[in-house]
């Protein structure tokens, strides 16, 4: 082999290499079943209105990357552990933000308690509920929130059931979501769950594993600022709320 052929040889070694650094990995992106904001789709795509946020940020961005569908606790977790890894719809609360850099809000969530056929009367307002069993499911923000301030909150594996129970009588209200409240009462056919009253508004953010470089998380930071300010939110919100 001449010496010029093993030149053009190493050359070409060293251009794949440098490519090979230069290509950005694959984001893998972790959600759950939580419609209207993440959901499994007819068609089997997961969409729903913060995937839609989600998946032009990353168009905008120019990342590679894959998305998801797990049980929330093993996808938080997943997220917590592993490199390129991030979990979504993420409430940002204070014992989660050293877990995590975060790339958001992408959607505001206002939570919201129901009530049942058989549920108490005279309830206006949050603390009047204190004494009473409030139906939410693990590793939810809500469900969180209320054990934290000493509410009776009795746990199921996903929330759907809530709505099961609250109608059957074994919970005596039930705490979630105002969108996904709404979702879940029309998909169960359950006219008779009404919402009684707000307790919280937050946002949802996509939290990503403290090893997902700055500079990956700054990228994603300003392409939301853009869609944030150019009309994307305003044709999200007439999809997805009626707006």
């Amino acid at each position: 082999m001449n010496k010029f052929l093993r030149q053009c040889m190493v050359c070409a070694g060293m251009m794949a290499v440098t490519a090979a650094w230069g290509k950005p990995p694959t984001m893998h992106l972790l959600t759950e079943q939580y419609p209207p904001f993440n959901m499994t789709l007819t068609n089997g795509d997961v969409g729903g209105m913060a995937t839609d946020v989600v998946r032009e940020l990353f168009r905008r961005a120019k990342l590679p990357y894959q998305i998801e569908l797990q049980p929330w606790i093993r996808a938080f977790n997943t997220a917590v552990i592993e490199n390129n890894t991030c979990v979504y719809s993420t409430t940002r609360t204070d014992n989660r933000e050293r877990q995590f850099k975060w790339i958001g809000p992408l959607v505001e969530n206002t939570w919201a308690l129901y009530a049942g056929p058989s549920s108490p009367k005279g309830i206006a307002a949050l603390e009047d509920a204190r004494r009473y069993t409030i139906g939410g499911y693990n590793g939810d923000a809500e469900s969180q929130y209320l054990i934290g301030l000493g509410f009776n909150v009795e746990l199921t594996p996903t929330d759907d059931l809530n709505v099961r129970k609250l109608l059957a009588g074994h919970i005596d209200f039930w705490a979630t979501s105002k969108p996904r409240g709404t979702y879940l009462i029309n998909q169960l056919k359950a006219d008779q769950v009404k919402q009684i009253l707000t307790f919280n508004s937050v946002f949802l953010y996509l939290a990503c594993n403290p090893n997902v470089p700055d500079a990956t998380i700054r990228r994603l930071n300003d392409a939301l600022s853009t869609m944030q300010h150019d009309g994307f939110y305003e044709q999200l919100h007439k999809r997805y709320l009626n707006e």
